[in-house]
């Protein structure tokens, strides 16, 4: 079983935190695992030359650092407090480094959007943590949503693949991680969208072609990584295809794998933040 043995929750105070400490508390009681709790002071450059660029701005950072520690130290009460740190700098730069000085195996942070631009935008400190992270990055686009805590359980679970040979131990990860959660998992795959893609044509054989091509090839990757899961497989854009999936399923957790979607799928940047920011559930992504 996927085990997470150290997970690090980078909190900036703001209700999107509070949104997802249950999350963070239930992976930490599945998994046993060591939390730690991380706020990044960020003072952007400019201000250290004051507003007009004449006068410099003072801060007291000891005394910042103490009331962040403080606030940290309250932000699981009544429970035991977990680990605290805190950092003055950038906060990707500064959550990323960390995960990998200190043998994190998982980030779990909120991102946002900007209402009716949601889909188009992504939370810079998340963008950058996806991109830059060396291990799993949990994270939600949709923590103003009062739906988001029935998704705590993790009874559905929507694992994206593409056609590529890694994706035969990107399956036996997803299943892991499924047992870990007891969970029913389903795996979905997105076919070019013939009304995007014109280099493939608009020939309907031709993409009827192509969706039994990629029936046979799951069914091969499923076949030499042992399992027999049931497959979602639609034409269209591949965060589209999978937040139908994952709404037509109920689904509690989405699952990616980054390096894939990096790689035949498209750039980290297009699918994988489409994914996150369409997703009707949080994401995992690996």
């Amino acid at each position: 079983m996927t085990a997470y043995r150290h997970i690090l929750f980078p909190i900036d105070f703001s209700n999107r935190s509070d949104s997802v400490r249950p999350f963070v508390k239930s992976f930490a009681q599945r998994f046993q695992s060591k939390i730690t709790l991380m706020h990044v002071i960020h003072i952007p450059t400019g201000w250290y030359g004051g507003a007009d660029g004449g006068y410099p701005i003072l801060f007291d950072l000891p005394a910042m650092e103490a009331a962040a520690k403080k606030q940290l130290a309250d932000f699981f009460a009544p429970a035991p407090s977990p680990g605290v740190v805190v950092k003055t700098g950038d906060p990707a730069h500064e959550i990323t480094a960390f995960a990998s000085e200190n043998q994190v195996d998982l980030i779990m942070l909120p991102t946002h959007g900007y209402g009716k631009f949601r889909s188009l935008l992504l939370g810079s400190v998340a963008s950058k943590v996806l991109h830059d992270a060396k291990c799993a990055v949990w994270t939600a686009a949709h923590t103003e949503d009062p739906g988001l805590s029935k998704h705590r359980e993790c009874k559905s679970i929507l694992g994206a693949i593409n056609l590529t040979p890694h994706n035969v131990d990107v399956i036996r990860h997803y299943v892991a991680l499924a047992e870990g959660f007891d969970a029913k998992l389903r795996l979905v795959h997105a076919l070019p969208d013939p009304t995007i893609d014109l280099s493939y044509g608009l020939d309907p054989e031709f993409h009827r072609f192509l969706a039994r091509s990629a029936r046979e090839e799951i069914a091969k990757m499923q076949a030499e990584a042992g399992t027999n899961l049931e497959v979602c497989l639609e034409a269209g854009p591949v965060s589209k295809i999978v937040r139908a999936a994952a709404e037509h399923h109920a689904a509690d957790l989405i699952l990616m794998d980054r390096g894939t979607i990096k790689g035949t799928l498209g750039q980290l940047r297009t699918n994988a933040y489409a994914i996150i920011r369409d997703a009707p559930c949080p994401v995992l992504s690996l």
